[in-house]
């Protein structure tokens, strides 16, 4: 596992020859270098020249997260703020809120010609993804996250841009449960995204490794789930085992003012935050803080999960279960406003709860005849408690197995491959594309024992993420990529099975299949997205 961080030795070097090319040699009127690809893009003479003396107007609030995330990138690289101009002037930025003109949600039209800069939009996303496709036109330098040389006077390329995203969900998976990840990364993390208009963050913050969220209600879950390792009630490896030192005690949690900080600055980004709360298999952090509500104590059933977990199944024949899921749901609700909570539902091992008497006992009782048919009654519970607190459900693909009954409005991530979404989508399911084949980037790149990642399913080149189809229909709700931690033992890892990849997934899911080409992608990326990864110190895979 040590040896793809030797890779990360040239990374100096790379950085050193960057920082030695002038930057006005990334200057110029090239266009044709933003990711992901816009929907139309009309190139014209010269150049607006962004400086000290530039202003800004706007009739409309909707523009305010977009020109605060200007702000912040030029007072950190250029010394100076753009003022708001009292009237209408030369060497101006223009956001308009433009309802008629613009009529498709996170939608814009950007237009930069010699004197002025016009941004027209209908919601806060569209204002900021204009900002965004501006912010890639200049030189990479105005991506920097640290002090450097001031740059005073940036070259923007004439030109207009008409843009609109091909799917509403464009998302990325974190899971912070098998290997825990501190709040500045995570923030970095949802900055990343938001640089290339990708807008949900799915947070995956319990699992059998750890539980990563507090619930006041339930203390135990972060001082006792949440760590793992010698002397802990959790096991530091499952299957694929995870790699690192196991003579040490592992742990980390996320209070709710950390939650809510991160939901803000989420917000700030376009970006909402799913929160998944795993259940009712892959639990066996929540089972080893409270047992006796969550775990039959008569139950001799024995199992192992597809990770090789044993006893890690709430048991969904006890009353306990629902009053403990009820009030962190009720929590969870809270402190995220997005309108979806996401259920895990997947693996629940062969022979979990098979000698439960209490879970016979809710066979009898609700004439259900198989366990299939005991997790269908499970999903249905946790939809209506979803319901009672103003959610609905996002799960994974095998919740729908058995025709459970849940709203209409519910969705599902189809993981396994694109025929099972397509298959519930012929059902009229709503569904989110997360193909292992295509958008696990916990996978190797390639197959290569010298690199980082998985090797369980198929290896995901940036090409062959790039290559993904997802198709069109009204129940095809968008896409998303995974990002499983059991092999991320630290940040430069995460980054490397993160980008370029990351790039590929912004493209599939913005722009429209008839501009997508893999060789005018693979240029963009060269000429300008690696630069924008260097210049932030990103440990992407070369």
């Amino acid at each position: 596992m040590n040896t793809p961080l030797k890779q990360f030795t040239r990374y100096p070097l790379t950085l050193w020859v960057f920082i030695i090319i002038p930057f006005f040699l990334f200057a110029g009127n090239d266009i044709d270098v933003i990711i992901p690809k816009p929907q139309k893009l009309i190139k014209s003479s010269g150049t607006f020249q962004l400086n000290r003396e530039t202003r800004y107007l706007s009739n409309t609030v909707f523009a305010n997260n977009a020109i605060s995330y200007l702000q912040d990138h030029l007072k950190r690289n250029s010394g100076y703020t753009l003022q708001k101009a009292r009237r209408g002037s030369k060497n101006t930025i223009r956001f308009r809120y433009d309802s008629q003109k613009i009529k498709k949600a996170e939608a814009y039209r950007l237009r930069i010609d010699k004197e002025q800069v016009s941004i027209e939009a209908r919601d806060k996303a569209g204002f900021f993804y204009a900002v965004i496709s501006m912010m890639q036109l200049i030189n990479p330098a105005i991506w920097r996250n640290a002090n450097g040389k001031k740059i005073r006077q940036w070259q923007i390329p004439s030109c207009t841009i008409k843009d609109y995203p091909r799917y509403r969900w464009r998302g990325m998976m974190l899971d912070v449960s098998r290997n825990f990840f501190s709040k500045t990364y995570v923030k970095k993390f949802i900055d990343r995204m938001a640089q290339q208009k990708l807008n949900r963050f799915h947070w995956h913050l319990t699992d059998d490794e750890g539980w990563r969220i507090e619930i006041k209600k339930y203390p135990l879950l972060t001082k006792v789930g949440a760590k793992r390792g010698p002397g802990t009630k959790l096991p530091f490896s499952t299957f694929p085992a995870m790699r690192g030192p196991k003579n040490r005690i592992q742990s980390g949690h996320y209070t709710q003012n950390d939650i809510r900080e991160i939901v803000t600055y989420a917000r700030a980004r376009s970006i909402e935050i799913l929160p998944e709360i795993d259940m009712p298999g892959h639990s066996k952090a929540a089972i080893a803080a409270y047992p006796k509500l969550l775990q039959d104590p008569k139950d001799k059933s024995r199992y192992l999960s597809v990770q090789r977990v044993s006893n890690n199944t709430i048991n969904p024949g006890m009353e306990s279960t629902y009053i403990f899921l009820d009030n962190v749901i009720a929590e969870v609700s809270r402190l995220f406003p997005f309108g979806y909570i996401h259920l895990g539902g997947d693996e629940v091992p062969k022979g979990a709860w098979s000698r439960s008497p209490a879970v016979k006992k809710l066979m009898k009782k609700k004439k259900l005849k198989s366990t299939r048919e005991v997790q269908n009654y499970f999903f249905t519970q946790m939809d209506s408690i979803l319901a009672k607190h103003g959610k609905k459900m996002i799960a994974w693909q095998e919740v729908l197995s058995e025709k459970p009954e849940l709203r209409q409005d519910d969705i599902f991530m189809a993981w396994k491959s694109p025929k099972s979404g397509y298959r519930a989508i012929k059902k009229k399911r709503n569904v989110i594309m997360a193909p292992v084949q295509y958008l696990y980037f916990d996978q190797q790149y390639i197959r290569n024992r010298k690199e980082p990642g998985h090797t369980w399913s198929t290896p995901v080149s940036t090409q062959k993420a790039y290559s993904f189809k997802p198709g069109s229909s009204r129940y095809l709700k968008g896409i998303q990529a995974c990002l499983w931690s059991e092999t991320l033992l630290n940040e430069k890892i995460a980054d490397y099975l993160a980008w370029p990849r990351s790039f590929a997934l912004s493209e599939v899911a913005w722009t429209e299949q008839k501009r997508r080409n893999w060789k005018d992608f693979r240029k963009r990326v060269k000429n300008r997205g690696l630069k924008r990864l260097q210049i932030q110190n990103i440990h992407y895979r070369p």
